[in-house]
């Protein structure tokens, strides 16, 4: 009986050996096979190919034949361009990564190309994925070697190299294939033209763009639609957020925290005029209190938090103190000095105002850019408590513009009328009309910040100091 239990155990092993190896011919063949047989989760046994959504399908499907004659197949392929427009969060760079990888795997001629994206973040997003195909999929994957900025398979020698679309000298390559990744993300234009040169000298070169929903008319809009009424390009738009891996109250949340403009254009697909004002001038205009006035010196009983927005010739220099009363946060005085081409600002007018708050304002605390006024730190820091606060950081950016938005949405901060007015200034420019004038952008990260116009009449040290505070 044992004897013949351990022939059956062979004889099933080898029949699971075989029918194993048949999925892997398989796969050399066809891309479908391949994502048939691929595990994409540490949480979930099951194959990748069960859980791919039709719309994911759709366009893996159009786009197969032309990898499969990219790899040596003797295939007729109806497009060798491809745009492939979805909201966030829908897989772009995973499904990506996986026409890459078997491209590299299983391709019958030696190929190179290039993954280009909005920038170093995005670009790292890529490799990620890629080096995660490869972890959960060793069998499969093993000829892959992975380097920094590059996948490289020496079997066949293709190689895939990983750049991002602030590196300028792309003219001179020939390339077999292009993935402009995040393109509505990319600050200009000439990489896409040099891309779009190179992949003209290879008649063979397969380009395909990958982005959600853009912003304005410009040159990303001309491509998307010239792509969209051509014959010879593959489009597909995704209307709406499809992905069932999005949770209703996430996406919720995302609604919540983000203006109607940038929401619409980063979870439901739509192009926008522009990414959405950080908050509109009545938002920002419903958290001036008049009861509140401007204030000299501190109450008892209170706590207060100051922060400075150091600039010495460029930008103004603002300081500004806050303090809690029950959920609200009350701005209680904001004082803003701007600089000169004949008078900079000096860092003695910071350690003074320091000094100064802190005999007003006490007991007290202060926030400062961890960039800035090094030796003022170094000097007070023994007197007086000091924060460093990342301004410039992704992450302290991100933190400050959603904290911000979401106090001023609620009416969780108040401020005393004219609070930050600009003195030499007729028209009004206060701190309620400088947070209107911001615009709220996202990175393809998914970190966001506030920029405002680069005209040298708009400035955003205001919201920097209040969002620090």
């Amino acid at each position: 009986m044992n004897s013949l239990n351990s022939r059956n155990r062979k004889a099933l092993i080898v029949r699971i050996n075989a029918q194993h190896e048949l999925k892997r011919r398989a796969a050399r063949t066809h891309p479908s096979a391949f994502r048939r047989m691929l595990r994409m989760s540490d949480q979930y046994a099951l194959p990748w190919g069960s859980q791919i959504q039709p719309w994911q399908e759709q366009d893996f499907q159009h786009l197969d034949d032309a990898w499969r004659k990219l790899a040596g197949h003797p295939v007729a392929s109806k497009y060798n361009r491809a745009y492939l427009e979805r909201p966030r969060g829908h897989s772009k760079t995973t499904d990506t990564a996986v026409q890459l990888a078997w491209i590299l795997l299983y391709s019958r001629l030696p190929r190179s190309g290039l993954a280009v994206a909005a920038d170093r973040d995005q670009s790292a997003l890529i490799r990620q994925a890629i080096a995660r195909l490869a972890r959960l999929n060793p069998a499969l994957c093993e000829p892959l070697v992975l380097r920094n900025h590059a996948v490289i398979n020496p079997a066949n020698q293709s190689r895939l190299e990983i750049i991002s679309s602030d590196v300028k000298s792309s003219y001179g390559m020939l390339p077999d294939f292009v993935i402009c990744d995040e393109l509505c993300h990319w600050s200009d234009a000439e990489l896409w033209y040099s891309l779009l040169s190179a992949a003209a000298k290879q008649p063979h070169c397969l380009l395909i763009a990958l982005t959600n929903a853009g912003v304005g008319r410009g040159w990303q809009w001309e491509i998307r639609e010239a792509a969209r009424t051509s014959a010879n390009w593959y489009f597909s738009s995704l209307d709406g957020c499809h992905a069932p891996w999005i949770a209703p109250d996430w996406l919720d949340e995302q609604r919540r925290l983000l203006p109607t403009p940038l929401f619409n254009r980063l979870w439901l697909n739509e192009w926008q005029h522009s990414d959405g004002e950080f908050v509109t001038l009545d938002e920002a205009d419903a958290c001036i209190d008049p009861a509140l006035t401007r204030r000299d010196e501190g109450l008892p009983h209170h706590s207060y938090v100051a922060a400075i927005d150091y600039a010495e010739k460029h930008d103004d220099t603002v300081g500004i103190v806050v303090h809690r009363e029950g959920e609200r946060l009350i701005v209680d005085r904001l004082d803003l000095v701007s600089p000169t081409p004949s008078r900079p600002v000096p860092i003695r007018w910071v350690e003074e105002w320091i000094e100064q708050t802190a005999v007003r304002f006490s007991p007290i605390e202060f926030v400062v850019d961890e960039y800035q006024l090094l030796g003022t730190i170094q000097k007070l820091s023994n007197r007086y408590p000091i924060v460093r606060f990342p301004f410039a950081g992704g992450k302290g950016n991100h933190a400050l513009a959603l904290s911000l938005r979401r106090l001023i949405v609620n009416q969780e901060v108040s401020w005393y009328p004219g609070c930050g007015q600009r003195i030499s200034s007729k028209a009004r420019d206060d701190l309620a009309t400088e947070l209107a004038s911001l615009h709220l952008i996202q990175s393809t990260t998914g970190r966001c910040r506030w920029q405002h116009k680069p005209d040298g009449i708009h400035h955003d040290d205001r919201a920097f100091a209040l969002g620090a505070a």
